[in-house]
């Protein structure tokens, strides 16, 4: 062998180390219990999300366990500061939303960057929002309502599941696209939110297909809209935001992502094993029946989700100047 020859070898052989040292880590993964941390309260779509694929993981690679860890509070902050603390070796997930980006977004000064902290790994499922009403009420239109709140000047009522939430900003970036002001009600959660709606204490409310669905059906509130850019599988008859606003498109997502750090190939064969259950019929019928579509697809996929909606939501909240509670 020359002695460039060997100095290449030399050169290369770090690399190749590490590329083997990878691999074989991800083929010993995962030697004892995996934890997903979900950032709601047990029960919600999220968690009921994160649980169901935790089980199908765990059915799918021998020997694993796959359990869900419920950390609510501050809008999901707690989770997500939590998992970008813990070590990068596989162990510790966070199943994060929409919501977590604007959460961050808004309380700067906790350092996160999703972009930068965490690795994109699985987008699980992604949901429209839907705009309600009391059957009552009398504008059944987003232009009747868009109209009602310019002639009440910003007395127009509605409530949603807690401030900085991606129901909140949707909301702050219709009144920006439309030129309109409401009266902003924020509740800690699904269920108050609607409550309150119910109890006619607000006139309208922003909230998910699921936590919408039963009081929907049972003909005590009404949607008016919903907020993806193509009308809802479930509910056809829905016009959505962008009849009536050009470009008006907002989901809400949830996916699975790990700190910064934690070997590719791990990374890779979690997302696969992942994306091979969001394309299971039954998966995909549960994660249907609650107005979500399953997602999967590449890593790739989802880390261009996530930094669009970093820069979206970012300008969202800067023109706003929303601060944190």
């Amino acid at each position: 062998m020359t002695g460039i020859h060997r100095r290449g070898a030399l050169l290369a052989a770090p690399a190749l180390i590490g590329a083997f040292s990878g691999r074989a880590h991800a083929q010993a993964w995962p030697a004892r219990q995996v934890r997903i941390v979900v950032g709601f309260a047990a029960g919600g779509a999220n968690d009921i999300m994160a649980r169901l694929l935790a089980a199908k993981l765990g059915e799918r690679i021998p020997g694993s366990t796959f359990v869900v860890e419920n950390r609510p509070g501050a809008g999901t902050l707690l989770a997500a500061e939590h998992v970008a603390r813990q070590p990068a070796d596989g162990y510790t997930y966070l199943f994060a939303s929409s919501s977590t980006l604007i959460t961050l977004l808004v309380n700067r000064s906790t350092g996160l960057d999703p972009t930068q902290a965490f690795s994109a790994v699985s987008m699980a499922q992604s949901s429209p929002l839907l705009l309600v009403s009391r059957s009552d009420f009398p504008a059944r239109t987003l232009p009747q309502v868009i109209e009602m709140a310019k002639q009440r000047q910003g007395r127009l009522t509605i409530s949603h599941p807690g401030s900085g939430g991606v129901n909140h900003l949707s909301l702050v970036m219709l009144m920006q696209q439309v030129g309109i002001e409401l009266t902003m009600v924020p509740y800690n959660g699904n269920h108050p939110s609607l409550t309150a709606l119910v109890r006619g204490d607000v006139e309208l409310a922003s909230d998910s297909l699921f936590a919408t669905r039963a009081l929907i059906e049972a003909g005590t509130i009404r949607p008016i809209a919903i907020t993806s850019a193509e009308r809802s599988p479930t509910y056809p008859d829905v016009p959505t935001f962008a009849e009536t606003v050009p470009g008006y498109d907002v989901t809400f997502w949830g996916g699975i992502m790990a700190p910064r750090g934690v070997p590719e190939p791990i990374l890779d064969r979690l997302s696969q094993e992942l994306d091979a259950i969001l394309r299971q019929p039954d998966v995909a019928e549960r994660v249907r029946s609650f107005g979500a579509t399953p997602v999967g697809g590449t890593r790739e996929h989802y880390a261009k989700v996530i930094q669009e909606d970093w820069a979206r939501w970012g300008e969202v909240v800067r023109a706003s100047g929303i601060k944190p509670d």
